[in-house]
C-alpha cells in the first residue's frame, strides 16, 4: 500500500482528508450533537478534532468511544476560543479544516458540497455556504445573498443593505479552508469579533476570496435572551476592535459598525458619555443616511424596543424547511 501522508510545516497532512475541529466549553451535551451531526456526513474520510478550552471530564466522557475518528484533547487552562481552536489545528491531519462550535450543528451534505467547489491549487479560496440562524423556534436563512466578485469582505459583513436587512454573514462555521490558509494566517484573541478579525486578516494578509455553496449547510444557535453581559456592553471593546482594523475597514463599514453595534452596546451599558463619543466618531467617518438612522435610533428608543428590533432583525425572507431539524 502507498502511504500517501505528506509532511508540511504544521505536521502531518493527508490529502483529501478533512478535518473538523470542534472548540468546547463546558457544554457536554450539545457537543456530542455537534460531534454526532460531523459524524453523519456522506463524505467520509474526516476525522473530528475536539479541543476543550480547559480540563472538562464531562466532556471527555461525552465523546468516549462514540468513534475512532474522534480525537480529544485539552488545554491546560482557559485560554479562549482562538487558542482552542488554533490547537485543533495543529493536533489536525487533514488537508481540508472546517469549524463547528460545540452548540451547531452541520447537515450531512456539507463536506461534500463544498469539496465539490474546492480546489488545492487555490489554496486562498474558502468555501461558505448559507447558514440556517435557529433563534427561538424560527428557521431563518442568512446570508440573503453571496458576496459580489469585487466586493470588499468589510463591506460585506458590516454594512447594512436597508433599516430591517441584516450584512452579509461568513461564521466561521460555514467555512472550508485549505489548511495552507491557517498556517499563514492562525487566530487570535480578542475581547469580541474573533471571526471577523481572522477574516480580516486573512483577507488581507493571504489574499483569501470566498466561493458559496449556494445551500444552508450549518445550523447556527442563537439564544437570544441568554447572551451575557458582558459581551452585551462591552462597547469599549468593540470600538478597539475596530480602531485596530480600520485600515482594512472603509468609511462607511465603520460608521455602520459604530452606529449598531458598537452604540447598542454603549445603549446597553448606561454610560451617558458613550454615545456621544461615538457620535462625534461617525460623523467624522462620512456616514450615509442609514448609519445617521441607526444612531439617531439607538439614542432614542427605549432598550426594550431595541431588543425587540435586533431579534426581528435575526428573520430573513428565507424561512428553512424541516431538513434542519
Amino acid at each position: 500500500m502507498v502511504d500517501t501522508t505528506v509532511r508540511s510545516d504544521f505536521g502531518q497532512c493527508e490529502p483529501g482528508l478533512v478535518s473538523i475541529i470542534i472548540p468546547t466549553y463546558k457544554r457536554p451535551d450539545d457537543m456530542r450533537k455537534a460531534v454526532e451531526s460531523a459524524l453523519a456526513q456522506t463524505y467520509d474520510h474526516i476525522e473530528i478534532v475536539i479541543v476543550s478550552d480547559g480540563p472538562d471530564p464531562a466532556a471527555r466522557a461525552a465523546v468516549e468511544g462514540i468513534d475512532p475518528r474522534v480525537h480529544y484533547a485539552e488545554l491546560p487552562t482557559n485560554r479562549g476560543p482562538a487558542a482552542a481552536r488554533n490547537e485543533g489545528v495543529a493536533l489536525s491531519c487533514g488537508e481540508w479544516l472546517t469549524f463547528l462550535d460545540d452548540d451547531d450543528l452541520i447537515l450531512p451534505g456539507k463536506i461534500e458540497k463544498q469539496l465539490a467547489l474546492a480546489d488545492r491549487n487555490s489554496p486562498q479560496t474558502m468555501i461558505s455556504c448559507r447558514a440556517i440562524y435557529r433563534a427561538q423556534g424560527k428557521d431563518n436563512i442568512h446570508p440573503e445573498r453571496p458576496i459580489g466578485p469585487s466586493e470588499d469582505v468589510a463591506d460585506y459583513i458590516l454594512l447594512r443593505p436597508s433599516l430591517t436587512q441584516r450584512p452579509g454573514v461568513l461564521p466561521l462555521q460555514s467555512l472550508l479552508l485549505h489548511r495552507s490558509l491557517l498556517k499563514k494566517v492562525p487566530f487570535t484573541t480578542h475581547a469580541d469579533h474573533e471571526d471577523w478579525a481572522w477574516l480580516l486578516e486573512a483577507w488581507h494578509l493571504a489574499g483569501a476570496r470566498v466561493k458559496f455553496a449556494w445551500e444552508p449547510l450549518v445550523v447556527y444557535n442563537i439564544v437570544v435572551d441568554s447572551i451575557s453581559r458582558s459581551r452585551r456592553t462591552n462597547w469599549k471593546d468593540s470600538l478597539e476592535w475596530a480602531q485596530q482594523y480600520r485600515r482594512w475597514i472603509g468609511d462607511r463599514a465603520f460608521a455602520s459598525f459604530l452606529s449598531t453595534k458598537v452604540a447598542l452596546k454603549a445603549k446597553r451599558s448606561q454610560d451617558k458619555g458613550a454615545l456621544q463619543q461615538i457620535g462625534r466618531l461617525v460623523m467624522a467617518s462620512r456616514p450615509g443616511w442609514l448609519e445617521l438612522a441607526f444612531l439617531a435610533g439607538i439614542w432614542l428608543l427605549p432598550g426594550q424596543v431595541l431588543h425587540h428590533l435586533w431579534k426581528k432583525s435575526l428573520e430573513s425572507s428565507h424561512q428553512a424547511g424541516q431538513t434542519a431539524s
